[in-house]
């Protein structure tokens, strides 16, 4: 094969996955990505993030992107650039278990599976609680875990922006609750980290999550699940020290030395994020954000007029809903080309309201689910 007939054909069997464009792609964490965004990736693609010296202006761009995320989580600009969420909880359990010499993970039941998989990788114990009929942790059951292993504790995992449900989980609390006790905590907002801050500042009811909790030692937040194309996240780090536990002597580099559990970090993901926060700035992170949850709570209004249980308000753009044979309704909606996604709580599918999903596209999705559960489709 040539090479346009290659590329023909990459285009033509892309055709034939779910499109983002056409409002398909309902469950989904990742996103349509604009083009610029897109070409901003490919301008540095070939680009090492682990080669601060020869690419020097790729490592600068990497810095302000981390700078930038780190005053909005009010931190003090240390972390680096992964290829997503499940690399950023790898990571921060390593850089908390070599701190702490700890080997137990407590966390609840909400957390993403790649903090399971990040356990099992690193031979960590993971212990995990419940949650109570509000989807919140059952914080009297980890403070007491706290106190249990704080010898051997390596941290708190607290998620901000779960993955059924968007919750965002009361990190500020436990730490009132168990704050006699000393412990690091870890917080995954993969998804909600660059949403939570902007809707807290008119919803009060959203939580403090963030370095301003002395608690906190590390956050992982991914670009890719709001704006980027994948992979493109990040882990952020309270301080130097911690930053110098991911740090490797690496002799046949120029610089001496590799930051982070990878090797090669292609500097796509510096030029896209960096685009991204040049392109939208704060004010069109914060616009954004509060467009999402604005779509998010009308399509849960609209759930609730056809009778469909929403499990919880939507306080980030996760509309998660409960319906009789759950999985055949999800089966109907996927050849109906509507791909919802299931849940961890039983008979429940999730709807994850990217900037792809449009008013326009949310009313199709309800009058084909309303046909489906009514019987008609």
């Amino acid at each position: 094969m040539d090479v346009t007939e290659i590329i023909e054909t990459l285009r033509r069997l892309r055709e034939g996955e779910p499109s983002y464009v056409r409002g398909e792609v309902l469950g989904s964490m990742t996103v349509d990505a604009p083009n610029y965004l897109v070409e901003a990736f490919k301008i540095f693609i070939n680009t090492n993030l682990n080669d601060p010296k020869l690419f020097k202006i790729t490592y600068e761009l990497e810095r302000a992107c981390i700078k930038w995320l780190s005053e909005i989580m009010h931190g003090g600009g240390y972390g680096l650039l992964t290829y997503g969420g499940s690399e950023s909880n790898l990571t921060a359990l390593y850089v908390l278990r070599e701190l702490t010499g700890g080997d137990v993970v407590l966390a609840p039941k909400s957390a993403h599976i790649s903090i399971r998989k990040s356990c099992k990788v690193l031979k960590m114990n993971l212990i995990e609680v419940g949650v109570d009929e509000d989807f919140l942790p059952r914080l009297d059951d980890l403070c007491r875990l706290i106190r249990k292993y704080e010898g051997r504790l390596a941290c708190v995992v607290m998620t901000a922006g779960t993955t059924d449900l968007g919750v965002v989980e009361p990190v500020e609390l436990l730490v009132k609750m168990c704050g006699d006790v000393k412990y690091a905590i870890h917080v995954d907002a993969a998804y909600g980290g660059l949403i939570a801050p902007f809707i807290a500042e008119s919803d009060p009811e959203i939580p403090v999550f963030d370095f301003r909790l002395e608690k906190v030692h590390t956050i992982a937040v991914d670009f890719h699940k709001l704006i980027t194309p994948a992979p493109c996240g990040a882990l952020l780090l309270r301080s130097r020290e911690l930053e110098d536990l991911i740090t490797f002597e690496a002799p046949y580099m120029p610089s001496g030395r590799n930051r982070g559990l990878l090797g090669t970090r292609s500097g796509g993901i510096a030029a896209t994020a960096w685009a991204a926060i040049n392109s939208l700035g704060t004010e069109g992170f914060k616009q954004l954000a509060l467009d999402l949850v604005s779509r998010a709570k009308y399509l849960s209004s609209r759930l609730v007029e056809l009778g469909i249980k929403v499990l919880k308000e939507p306080k980030l753009p996760i509309v998660t809903f409960n319906v009789d044979n759950s999985d055949k309704v999800m089966k109907r909606l996927w050849a109906s080309k509507m791909y919802v996604y299931p849940t961890s709580i039983p008979n429940s599918l999730r709807v994850v309201v990217g900037p792809h999903i449009t008013y326009e596209v949310i009313d199709a999705f309800v009058r084909v689910l309303s046909n489906i559960v009514r019987g008609s489709e």
